[in-house]
């Protein structure tokens, strides 16, 4: 949804940003000429929305000091889920009989292979909660069924899977060359943070600094609207939620850049003037929950 348009002045949550945040269009206009100057990686996945998936999956499996995704492990088969965390780095600590849930994570670094598998079937899973959260309440129970009786829909087509691992491959070397390291540095991870009683999803937080991730395109007015949009909508909701936030980051997978901004600056910068963070994000809250609830976010 791009900012100032006529479907924004629609939707009460765009409008009350856009009147908030009246200079939007300023850092529209600096992270654009900030990618323009930046070596863009040479990538074109198959299916763009499903890789973006498994990007953002597989940064949380090397991230995440314990099990992270558990809404989507539930839909598998406990010993498949097990398995899988197991290949991502992850196991017991001192008691073997200990719940995947609460395993940790080993301090060896992640191998580029197996945590592609492991994000590549979550992805699935992903899509697949996604599509029958629109239809029905029990979607985890259904989506449990449905795999345990086609549990080829856990592995996508043979072709589009392996452009897919190499778009992956040329990703994660990118991203192993400090990107790892400066996420690290932030604080511990959260993945899927939940705000709103589930009502929105930031895809970090990363101690006090909320990330978000894109893999796409960034090289149009209306990408980086919504990329702002999103950025302040889930500060200023983590901030509501009683969250210690410091920063707010955006990961250009794509472009090889992190951009990171103090919320206080931004959020001032993008007024035109100081603001008191806790209270807009009251208002954006009550904003959000006078429309229909989404379904939780997978």
């Amino acid at each position: 949804m791009i900012a100032g348009s006529h479907s924004v002045s629609q939707d009460p949550v765009g409008a009350l940003l856009a009147e908030t945040f009246p200079y939007q269009h300023v850092l529209r206009a600096d992270i654009a000429a900030d990618l323009r100057r930046c070596p863009v990686l040479l990538i074109d996945p198959p299916n763009k929305s499903f890789f973006g998936h498994v990007v953002e999956l597989a940064l949380g499996l090397a991230l995440c000091d314990q099990s992270p995704y558990l809404r989507l492990l539930h839909c598998l088969d406990h010993d498949l889920a097990a398995r899988l965390l197991n290949m991502a780095g992850y196991g017991p600590t001192n008691n073997a009989d200990t719940a995947y849930d609460v395993w940790r994570r080993s301090g060896s670094a992640p191998q580029p292979a197996r945590v592609f598998t492991v994000a590549s079937r979550l992805a699935h899973v992903r899509n697949l909660l996604n599509d029958l959260d629109r239809h029905c309440s029990d979607s985890v129970d259904v989506a449990q069924h449905l795999l345990e009786q086609y549990p080829r829909l856990l592995s996508g087509r043979v072709d589009e899977m392996y452009h897919t691992r190499r778009a992956f491959r040329t990703v994660w070397a990118s991203y192993s060359g400090g990107f790892h390291s400066a996420f690290r540095s932030y604080g511990p991870t959260t993945a899927q943070l939940s705000l709103l009683d589930g009502r929105r999803h930031a895809d970090f937080l990363l101690g006090t600094t909320v990330l978000e991730v894109k893999s796409g395109r960034l090289d149009e007015d209306r990408y980086l609207d919504e990329l702002i949009r999103q950025i302040l909508t889930y500060a200023l909701l983590a901030v509501h939620n009683g969250h210690r936030v410091t920063h707010v980051a955006v990961y250009a997978v794509r472009y090889q850049r992190l951009l990171r901004y103090r919320i206080d600056e931004l959020a001032h910068q993008l007024a035109g003037t100081p603001i008191d963070l806790a209270a807009t994000g009251a208002a954006l809250a009550a904003a959000i929950t006078d429309r229909p609830r989404r379904r939780p976010a997978a």
